[in-house]
């Protein structure tokens, strides 16, 4: 189990910068946690560390998701929040798509059965004022 306790934007930071290492064309990181624990903050500093050239990074909430270019491959940010059903995320067409690129899937829960064994499974959670980062690798 891999841990981190995050006082600071300067810890998640550093956070996501080491899962940033296990990123490969068709790896997924699949963000647990309840609303505000830092998932999306997370997953900007993970996709910057993969391509620092990238500016605004939006949250994918309304969008269902966000595509980014870098080197490694497509980075495919996805926000499951708003999906009611599996069959939502089928009719979108993304489980086709996410062979060749790295995927960061925030709110996964709804589409666990698609996860691949190989997923990233990272919790968030807070402590006081911490957020704690754990995962299984």
């Amino acid at each position: 189990m891999t841990t981190f306790i995050c006082g600071s934007l300067k810890d998640t930071k550093r956070a996501a910068e080491y899962f940033s290492r296990f990123a490969k064309a068709g790896q997924y990181f699949a963000l647990y946690g309840n609303l505000g624990c830092g998932k999306t903050t997370f997953s900007r500093y993970l996709i910057r560390s993969l391509n620092p050239s990238i500016g605004d990074i939006p949250s994918p909430t309304f969008s269902m998701v966000q595509i980014y270019e870098t080197k490694i491959a497509e980075v495919w940010h996805i926000d499951c929040y708003r999906l009611k059903s599996l069959e939502e995320f089928h009719e979108l067409g993304l489980q086709d798509s996410m062979e060749n690129r790295v995927a960061i899937i925030e709110w996964p829960q709804i589409i666990e059965k698609l996860l691949p064994p190989d997923v990233v499974k990272i919790t968030f959670s807070m402590e006081g004022e911490k957020r704690k980062i754990c995962a299984s690798l």
